[in-house]
């Protein structure tokens, strides 16, 4: 409560912000009537929760004596919203007009896309096209809107919105039946438009969708189905290709995903092919050569093939995707002496990279050419100041900390008590309060929309005192203000991650680190797959630490408990830093991918910074990458600076590496590590708190 009325503080103050910058008001009157203000937003935080129970019934005849007392209450609105929402049968008028008056409301096209639901379901056409948006995604919605156009004999729309819900591949409901039955009687379905379906089905793998289009085909068109579909059952077959006529509008989409699933399952035997097709004149010259290019990226990821070989044609060699393609498979193999000359063929704007820029010093190092080496040495320095990755390990290189480039700056004020005190920044906070989770973010994001960075630049900062720090980081990140580092990089919930760390035996850098990059410390967040709370876990994952870790309850977890999940995050993670051997390159790789693919790739040792360039996957590459990065600003600013690697995670990967990453390489009689550090290096051991 006493966080709340502090935090509260801020808003009752802006609304006497104008008489304080003057001078002329009483400071302690000024407190006096902000501490009321904020218990009057208390109160009156009651009656809206109450008032919104009785909107939410139905029962609007009850709620004007409490919207009498929420007069000057931020979410009033929410309450018209509600009872709007509860009665369904609403005018249309009543609705438009709360839509009209609240342009700027993110609760004006939820009322909208209800409303459509409700017509829909009234089977009312010409009010639903009223609220009904055309870039709604809802399928259903979209067959209805299809079928009011007929109704209400809107013709040219009509058949514009049937023959897009037509071109799909995958089946429509049932909802469209009556718009594709008036479509077909208006001339609608031709043949084109036929075998346009019926590719997009067998594209989307949609067998049953597609024997059912058979019917719409001609007799021709049935031939032809028939003999690509045995194409797409065996695209390894060369001799099914022989009647193919790639350059026919009919054949050359299914033809072209049969040709590339050839090319995916056997590149090598592709090009040969390739080259045979355009020899022949069957394929065109640039057809070919996108069918090369796909094989020979295949190739090259595969380590199959070297970018010089003969049946990559003069055209590719060049190409910058491909040439860096082959400079992952050299620097996985540990070759980079013969990095220079490839790196040499990438464009300048790649070859200015930060990523390039290391890879060209690591190149050099390799060479016994003190000049080569000096110029390793120089390229590290330039790149050891950038707060990045491939920053921090020049720095390493050159036995120095890695740069926090910090360049935060302090919001005056004024401006955090202007915006504070606007009506959007008032809802926020008072749904923030209720527990409003996911409507608070969606009027932010409604009210950053417009903004300048210089803005955004102040909301963040209003965002981090309201403590929420995931928008802070990514309106931040939306105004590109990558400097601002202690606001980028906060240290919430601090004392929970010190105590989990220490339990599981974590470094609480990586713990921290892992929140923020998995959820920028987002208490709600879910993931697309189901990832859930701050450190993003599955539930079946949560549900086995809950029990390997004897939790009293693991069948009722909330994940979004911030307690809950930093426990069995940082659990879960010190038991993926077991299974690797306390390296945290590859239990972050796990983390992210899973334990059997990392040990998977992890085959044979080889230099710690080449494994982390090859990861195949390019989520998982970054995700490492990040967070290896967070822990060392962690570290920094808690003022124990720490390595981007640990000296024994480097032994661990390459124990006959000639070239370890660390202090010394430039500079032969300086020691491994400061003696201070070197006990604190080991995770298992060190637990530094903030």
């Amino acid at each position: 409560m006493i966080r709340m009325l502090y935090q509260g503080l801020l808003i009752a103050l802006a609304l006497f912000s104008s008489a304080s910058l003057t001078g002329k008001a009483n400071p302690h009157r000024e407190s006096a009537d902000a501490l009321g203000i904020e218990m009057q937003r208390f109160r009156q935080r009651a009656v809206f929760l109450e008032a919104r129970q009785i909107a939410r019934s139905g029962k609007r005849s009850a709620l004007q004596p409490l919207l009498e007392s929420l007069s000057d209450y931020p979410l009033k609105s929410y309450i018209e919203y509600e009872a709007l929402l509860a009665r369904p049968y609403s005018t249309d008028d009543a609705v438009q007009g709360f839509i009209e008056n609240h342009p700027d409301f993110p609760i004006s096209a939820q009322l909208r896309r209800a409303f459509a639901h409700y017509r829909r379901d009234q089977n009312r056409p010409e009010s639903f096209l009223r609220f009904h948006q055309p870039t709604d995604a809802d399928i259903d919605n979209q067959c209805f809107r299809a079928s009011a156009l007929w109704t209400l004999e809107r013709i040219p729309e009509a058949m514009a919105a049937t023959q897009a819900l037509w071109l799909q591949g995958r089946s429509q409901p049932k909802g469209c039946d009556k718009a594709f039955s008036r479509w077909r009687r208006a001339g609608g379905l031709t043949q084109a438009l036929a075998w346009q379906r019926y590719e997009l089905a067998v594209l989307a793998d949609e067998d049953r969708l597609a024997a059912y289009l058979e019917r719409t085909l001609s007799e021709d068109q049935r031939a032809l189905a028939r003999q690509l579909t045995r194409l797409k059952q065996r695209p390894t077959r060369i001799d099914r290709y022989e009647t193919i006529d790639f350059k026919a509008s009919e054949q050359r989409v299914l033809a072209d995903s049969a040709l590339r699933a050839f090319v995916k399952k056997r590149p090598a035997e592709a090009l040969v092919f390739i080259t045979d097709l355009e020899d022949s004149g069957r394929l065109e010259a640039a057809q070919a050569l996108e069918y090369r290019y796909a094989a020979a990226l295949r190739l090259i990821r595969e380590d199959n093939l070297a970018l010089n070989d003969v049946l990559i044609p003069a055209a590719l060699r060049t190409d910058p995707a491909l040439i860096e393609a082959n400079l992952i498979q050299l620097i996985k193999a540990g070759q980079f002496n013969a990095l220079l000359t490839p790196l040499s063929q990438l464009p300048p704007s790649a070859q200015d990279s930060l990523r390039w820029r290391y890879w060209q010093a690591r190149a050099e190092l390799s060479s016994s050419d003190p000049a080569a080496r000096e110029s390793a040495r120089i390229r590290f320095e330039r790149l050891a100041g950038e707060r990045d990755y491939y920053g921090h390990l020049a720095a390493q290189w050159l036995g120095i900390s890695g740069s926090l480039a910090d360049q935060s700056t302090t919001i005056a004020p004024e401006r955090l008590l202007d915006l504070a005190a606007a009506p959007a920044a008032q809802r926020i906070y008072e749904l923030s309060a209720l527990g409003e989770t996911l409507e608070a973010r969606r009027e932010w994001f409604q009210l950053i929309k417009p903004f300048s960075n210089r803005e955004l630049r102040i909301a963040a900062g209003l965002a981090s005192q309201w403590h929420w720090h995931d928008m802070a980081i990514a309106t931040l990140a939306q105004a590109q203000a990558w400097d601002e580092v202690l606001e980028r990089f906060p240290r919430p919930y601090a004392e929970r991650f010190t105590e989990a760390a220490r339990t599981q035996g974590v470094p609480v850098t990586l713990a921290i680190a892992v929140a923020r990059r998995e959820s920028g410390f987002w208490r709600d967040a879910r993931s697309p797959v189901g990832a859930e709370g701050l450190m993003q876990l599955m539930p079946r994952t949560a549900q086995s630490v809950a029990k390997s870790i004897d939790l009293d309850t693991p069948t009722n977890l909330v994940l979004t408990d911030i307690d809950t999940n930093i426990q069995l995050g940082t659990a879960y993670l010190g038991q993926l830093l077991q299974r690797f051997n306390d390296n945290r390159i590859l239990a972050l790789a796990a983390y992210n991918a899973g334990p059997s693919r990392v040990q998977k790739w992890h085959t044979h040792p080889q230099p710690i910074d080449a494994f982390i360039e090859g990861i195949p996957f390019a989520e998982t590459r970054a995700y490492v990458k990040a967070v290896l990065l967070y822990a060392a600003i962690y570290a920094q600013l808690s003022g124990r600076p720490e390595p981007l690697l640990y000296p024994y995670e480097i032994e661990q990967f390459s124990p006959n590496d000639s070239l370890p990453i660390g202090p010394g390489v430039f500079n032969e009689t300086a020691p491994a590590v400061e003696s201070a550090q070197d006990a604190a290096l080991n995770p298992r051991v060190k637990h530094n708190a903030f």
